[in-house]
């Protein structure tokens, strides 16, 4: 220890020959730091935006869903037939009716020149039918308006875009129109927005919830349906069997959109790895320079007998120094943008249309702050070896 303030003390108190050495000093220690920041927040940010794009669609997508194979219409009759076969398999899961229906909804809207001034508008949309059960229970409860509301026979949920769209609000009437394949006519139902559920996707601007009653006394025939359920284990979706030739299990491909989500990562990542590289880099400059102004003591070190193991030791022993507090203020750094910025959502996005998202989450992983100090540490350690080795001379003369 005393022969490691030998060598640094001096340095330390920016007395060294030149002073270049000192600014190196600092430089490495900003660089390393910056650079460890920089690849926690990076991955912090990129998995905080990868959790809540994620637990959006899961919101709006079924662990599974089970349809005809031939396309036909789907029935009640059907809906109790696999209710039956679940059961009897003893599927650890929760799971409802799920009938979709196209649809056009009328809005009486106004003109913003004269308000007096009226006009039909137009829009198309999917109106999912489901049991009450499942807006209470289902992930898209987090992002209705109001948590608590009366789900009745005429009452219906809609996106906020649609609802900016033509300009309604909870109470207000809307008008849907319906093909009836019985009649094979177009049936209107009269509906009352109840609930705006808001999850920035493109989602919000054309799907609808609505009563499964309300939606059976039209003609009790639905253009797509199925079941839809959340496993208690979800591993288990896949090992779903009807023994049933005529019913097709289709489960969400949420790898695929995981695959997809990660793509984005890998240029943000090796960017910062780049970084961490420089940063490195830096660490390595100074001590080649410190080997060089340092020589004469390090001479002096070796005629009292020490061996080039022990400065060796020294080296890496200055070495760890920097990158020991480095990674000290790197870590308290991330922990307090990580806070500040979930927070008061210091970091917004330009468009939440296109990024689905209005601020960046920042995901605290305590896993962040193992793997990469503890990677930085042993590869500045393994650098300071290499220059070591490389570039350690004892001139005796």
């Amino acid at each position: 220890m005393n022969s490691f303030y030998f060598i640094f003390s001096r340095f330390k108190k920016l007395k060294s020959k030149k002073g270049f050495l000192v600014f190196n000093f600092y430089l490495s220690l900003f660089l390393i730091t910056l650079s460890l920041v920089a690849i926690i927040l990076t991955d912090s940010f990129t998995q905080g935006y990868k959790n809540e794009i994620f637990f959006k669609l899961s919101a709006l997508n079924p662990d599974f869903k089970i349809s005809k194979k031939k396309q036909d219409n789907f029935s009640f009759e059907d809906y109790n037939l696999i209710q039956q076969k679940l059961s009897n398999n003893n599927y650890e899961i929760s799971y409802t009716p799920y009938i979709e229906k196209k649809a056009i909804i009328f809005s009486n809207s106004t003109y913003s020149n004269d308000p007096y001034l009226t006009y039909k508008q137009r829009e198309g949309v999917y109106i999912i039918g489901v049991k009450e059960n499942f807006l209470d229970n289902n992930l898209i409860n987090k992002y209705f308006q109001y948590k608590e509301f009366n789900f009745n026979r005429n009452s219906i949920v809609i996106g906020y875009y649609l609802a900016q769209k033509i300009n309604k609000n909870i109470n207000d009437e809307i008008d849907l129109l319906f093909f009836d394949e019985r009649s094979k006519s177009f049936i209107s139902k009269k509906f009352i927005i109840k609930n705006i559920y808001k999850t920035q996707t493109q989602n919000d601007e054309f799907l609808i919830y609505a009563p499964m009653e309300a939606l059976n006394e039209l003609d009790g025939s639905f253009y797509c349906s199925g079941f839809i359920g959340n496993f208690i284990d979800k591993s288990k979706n896949k090992f779903i069997q009807l023994n049933d030739n005529n019913f097709l299990i289709e489960t969400w491909d949420s790898n695929n959109i995981l695959i997809f989500l990660n793509s984005f990562d890998i240029p943000l990542k090796l960017l910062m790895w780049i970084l961490m590289f420089l940063s490195v880099y830096s660490l390595s400059s100074l001590i080649f320079n410190l080997l060089i102004d340092k020589r004469d003591d390090f001479k002096m070190l070796y005629l009292m007998g020490y061996s080039v193991s022990s400065l060796r030791y020294i080296i890496l022993s200055i070495s760890l120094y920097i990158s020991v507090i480095s990674v000290f203020f790197g870590v308290l750094i991330s922990i307090l943008c990580i806070t500040f910025q979930n927070k008061f959502k210091i970091i917004t996005l330009p468009s939440e249309k296109i990024f689905q998202l209005t601020f960046l989450p920042a995901h605290f992983d305590i896993i962040y702050f193992i793997k990469y100090p503890i990677f930085l540490l042993l590869f500045t350690l393994f650098i300071s070896w290499y220059v070591f080795n490389k570039n350690f001379k004892i001139d005796l003369q």
